[in-house]
């Protein structure tokens, strides 16, 4: 998922349960001194290619909402380490796969794994990375943690398909300019909001708290997913820039699709001209910074990034959380769109 410019303290204080527990998840396979898991342990940021360790701080973002989601409902942020391990692992393995559709040649500061190793085993650390989220799962459940499997493996590979479906959305509407707001928003719930969704439903479940309590938790993340997003393509036109391999890829911006959707004739003409190009450079991201400004769709985009926000806090509302513990999932949410806090 997109990176936040700021994490949170919150989020900060999960970070050493969620690399303990993805630590313990990659000693899982019989064989971990195979290349397939130097791959993966590449890919989640502990080595380099020739396998030398680094000592980079990676943010773990979706095992710490897991596990903040888990404390928020009074949960045992230990007993949920697992299902923290589990849906980042699905991150990083959704990542893997993404940087291959999208031909992204760098994330973290190094090399992207199809990059170095290749498409084709690219492919393999990818849905390996999944398998091993599920068996982080099964491998170290104990206690009431055993009665709420089914519901825990249900969460991981709903969030799982979902997010798939959004990607192939993602892709579908690449090559059309006759994207609506509606349709964006579908790829957009699918896909990233698919991710923090599922980590919040996960630490819902974990905790122990009852079905409605967990579709909101749920409904929380989905949002706060949308905004991130949305919050990502605002600052590669507005921002300090960030990965432009979907923009390039011609797949279709919030920015974009509102310019398509209210500009004028002209104006969506031009940005057809881009969009129908064989080849995007990134020297046209400029150009098509030039019409959205005109079209008003970074007003609109800031506001569509704030409804988001504002749903994922409203979701919560409808929980028995504290004013106090809404106000600490206010300033998560803020985090996650960008947006300075207090």
């Amino acid at each position: 998922m997109p990176d936040a410019p700021w994490t949170p303290d919150s989020l900060h204080a999960h970070q050493p349960l969620v690399e303990q527990a993805l630590r313990a998840s990659l000693d899982l396979p019989d064989d971990p001194s195979l290349p397939l898991y130097r791959m993966m342990r590449y890919q989640l940021g502990w080595i380099d290619a020739a396998g030398e360790e680094r000592h980079a701080e990676t943010v773990r973002t979706l095992g710490a909402l897991c596990l903040e989601a888990a404390s928020s409902l009074g949960g045992d942020p230990e007993q949920c380490a697992p299902s923290a391990a589990a849906v980042e692992l699905l991150g990083e393995s959704a990542a893997v796969h993404e940087e291959m559709q999208t031909a992204t040649q760098q994330r973290a500061g190094q090399d992207a794994v199809w990059w170095v190793w290749g498409p084709a085993q690219a492919i393999n650390a990818g849905d390996g990375l999944y398998a091993l989220a599920r068996l982080s799962i099964l491998d170290t459940l104990s206690g009431d943690a055993v009665a709420r499997l089914p519901a825990t493996l249900t969460e991981l590979d709903t969030a799982a398909l979902e997010y798939y479906q959004g990607q192939y959305h993602d892709l579908q509407l690449q090559e059309r300019v006759d994207v609506t707001e509606q349709q964006y928003m579908r790829m957009a719930r699918g896909k990233y909001g698919a991710l923090t969704g599922g980590a919040l439903a996960l630490g819902a479940v974990a905790a122990g708290a009852d079905e409605a309590t967990g579709l909101a938790f749920r409904e929380a993340g989905i949002q706060m997913g949308v905004a991130a997003l949305i919050a990502s393509e605002e600052r590669l036109f507005w921002g300090q820039g960030g990965e432009t391999g979907r923009a390039l890829n011609k797949s279709k911006l919030y920015p974009v699709v509102a310019a398509l959707q209210h500009g004028t004739l002209a104006q969506k003409r031009a940005l057809g001209g881009y969009y129908f190009k064989r080849v995007m450079e990134p020297d046209d991201l400029a150009g098509i910074r030039v019409v959205l400004e005109e079209s008003g769709a970074r007003e609109r985009t800031r506001t569509a990034k704030d409804r988001a926000m504002r749903a994922s806090i409203v979701a919560l509302e409808q929980t028995d959380l504290t004013m106090i513990q809404i106000d600490g999932w206010g300033e998560i949410v803020s985090a996650l769109a960008g947006e300075p806090w207090g």
